[in-house]
């Protein structure tokens, strides 16, 4: 059975081919172990190294990948990115874990309850990290 999360919308992904300076923001992004899967506006070839980047963490993070798969979609292109490493697996399973803390403080913060990071991380690790990591633990 096949196991994912499904990115936060409002913390955006940047996809950035090697090379390029400029980069496509991901939609409909679900991350598992291993990899992603999402949606862009442009094509990426199969076997094309890429950099995914996170600038709404203010946060300078990056993980490293290829494109396995890319397929035409009516409004874009359904991408499949492997993760570079085990060692990049690894590290988006905690970048992931940030985009989940600051989609809970951000939904705090429309329900009228304002949290500062690190108490929304505590709250949310006790909240959900266990389903967190049983879920990206396969």
């Amino acid at each position: 059975m096949r196991r994912f999360i499904h990115h936060p919308t409002e913390v955006p992904i940047l996809i950035t081919p090697e090379g390029s300076s400029d980069g496509d923001r991901a939609s409909l992004c679900n991350i598992g172990d291993g990899g992603l899967a999402c949606r862009l506006p442009h094509e990426l070839p199969p076997g094309a190294p890429v950099t995914l980047s996170f600038p709404s963490l203010n946060q300078e993070c990056s993980l490293m990948g290829r494109v396995v798969k890319c397929n035409r979609f009516a409004t874009g292109f359904g991408v499949s990115i492997l993760f570079k490493d085990a060692a990049e697996t690894f590290k988006s399973k905690m970048v992931e874990q940030v985009c989940q803390i600051e989609h809970y403080r951000r939904k705090l913060l429309d329900e009228g309850r304002a949290l500062d990071r690190e108490t929304a991380a505590h709250e949310w690790i006790e909240l959900y990290s266990n389903r967190f990591s049983e879920t990206l633990s396969r």
